[in-house]
């Protein structure tokens, strides 16, 4: 099997680097080719020096052995045939280099075809066998994904809310969110949910129309969504809080009775702008299997913090509490993509690469072993007990049960730095940073410390549009 795992290179020093290729994650399995397709200069040639061990990446791994077939397609059939069974017979994968307007007609038992444009590989369908070698006669494969503006999808997104009962201020308030989790390239909480968010309005999970009420007292306040749209209560406990912290020095505000609010770093702007470090949990339905566990018992709970600067975007930290978003498996799902190894424990407890066994019982295993447990328990207590008076195991699952209202619930904690005795962050944060960069012996990698990678994606999504896998877009009625 060959795994590669968050595989970001670049060329250049730093300062200077030209990024090559992008967080790309691949997992073959044992028998199967790869095909990775690219126009003149898109990457091949340093990507298949990767695979060989010859360039070393700036971040990410591999593991696995590769045989790498440059100009695949004009090795002739009878010599590809060869090279490919040797290959196997020495458990190596195959991966065949191809000029962007061939497909390799080599016989192989499966093939995963990939293209590589933009630093991204982009999955591909694979071409018929019977007729892969007469690629004029035949029709070009259906697109894997569209590609919209972001502002483009937003107002599509705000018009399917709108139709399906929701105002105009939730509407635009929803679709914002969802689509800035894609344009920072967290594709697990972008406009991926929205056919999950419609389905629940129909089943009357989610109540379109609601509007959440907030009861203040003092520094603390609750805020009652009232089985509503998450995200409208989040937005609301955020800015209150945030205000609130400003003008007190500390401010706390719950959140309970409430569905899905989507990327928790989306309601950084009110501590931003206010000034306020923001600590934001979450607790979401059952989907994580505490260490040495099967079934899936707790929450991949969510843990962000937000500290205030001077420059345009808040300092963000922002995870969930197991290995990996559930919402990243779900995503790989929409593209028909298998897993990296390690994401996702099937229902009798065994590691699976198949997205499909989430839906079918399976768990995703808690980051950090029992320190992770810690961290997932910390969230259920202070955004579950304290916040949505509840806890995970009693959250239901917004797509297992879509007529029930997940009852989930938020934590919202600010604190002014003036409160301190701190009159600006900046500094103490660019300490940290320099901290973090003295730690290595040569130079860090492209990507060593958070929101770098999000800063990315933001101005590539700004310059090439956010990708919407074909089966959302079909969901949604905007396949062209």
């Amino acid at each position: 099997m060959l795994t590669i795992s968050d595989l970001v290179v670049t060329v250049g020093g730093p300062g200077d680097e030209l990024v090559l290729l992008r967080g790309a994650d691949l997992r073959v399995a044992d028998g199967d080719t790869v095909v990775i397709r690219g126009a003149r200069g898109a990457g091949k040639s340093t990507l298949a020096a990767v695979l060989r061990r010859e360039l070393r990446p700036r971040f990410g791994r591999i593991d696995g052995h590769a045989l790498v077939i440059d100009d695949a397609d004009r090795v002739p059939p009878d010599r590809l045939a060869e090279l490919l069974e040797s290959c196997r017979a020495r458990g190596e994968t195959p991966v065949l280099l191809a000029a962007d307007e061939h497909f390799v007609g080599a016989p192989r038992p499966a093939e995963v075809v990939l293209r590589l444009a933009k630093g991204m590989l982009i999955a591909e369908p694979r071409p018929d066998r019977a007729d892969r070698t007469d690629r004029a006669d035949r029709a070009a494969p259906a697109p894997a994904e569209l590609r919209m503006a972001p502002d483009e999808l937003k107002r599509k997104a705000a018009a399917a809310l709108r139709e399906a009962g929701c105002p105009d201020d939730p509407a635009e308030l929803v679709a914002d969110v969802l689509v800035e989790a894609d344009v920072r390239g967290h594709h697990s909480h972008g406009i991926g949910l929205l056919p999950t968010y419609l389905a629940r309005v129909a089943a009357g999970g989610v109540d379109p129309a609601a509007e959440p009420a907030l009861t203040e007292e003092g520094a603390t306040a609750r805020v009652d969504a009232q089985g509503g749209f998450g995200q409208p209560a989040a937005a609301l406990a955020a800015e209150w809080c945030a205000a609130t912290a400003a003008r007190l020095g500390v401010a706390a505000v719950g959140v309970h009775s409430n569905n899905h609010v989507g990327m928790m770093a989306a309601y950084r702007w009110p501590f931003q702008r206010h000034g306020v470090v923001g600590l934001l949990l979450n607790v979401s339905g059952p989907s994580l299997a505490a260490p040495g566990a099967v079934k899936p018992t707790l929450g991949s709970n969510a843990v962000c913090m937000v500290t205030p600067t001077e420059k345009d975007e808040p300092f963000v930290v922002d995870f969930a509490t197991g290995v990996v978003a559930i919402g990243k498996i779900r995503a790989a799902a929409q593209r028909g993509e298998p897993i990296p190894a390690g994401w996702l424990q099937d229902a009798a407890g065994r590691p699976t690469l198949d997205p499909g066994d989430l839906e079918r019982g399976g768990s995703v295993p808690v980051f950090g072993d029992y320190k992770g447990l810690c961290v997932t328990l910390i969230a259920e207590v202070l955004a579950g007990m304290l916040g949505g008076q509840t806890v995970s195991p009693l959250v239901a699952k917004q797509r297992a049960q879509p007529a029930r209202p997940m009852n989930c619930g938020q934590l919202f904690v600010g604190m002014s730095p003036g409160a301190f005795g701190l009159d600006q962050t900046d500094k103490l944060l660019g300490v940290l940073h320099d901290a973090v960069l003295d730690g290595y012996p040569d130079a860090p990698p492209d990507l060593h410390f958070p929101d770098q990678l999000e800063a990315r994606n933001t101005a590539a999504a700004r310059a090439d549009g956010v990708p919407v896998p074909m089966s959302v877009a079909s969901a949604l009625g905007w396949a062209r």
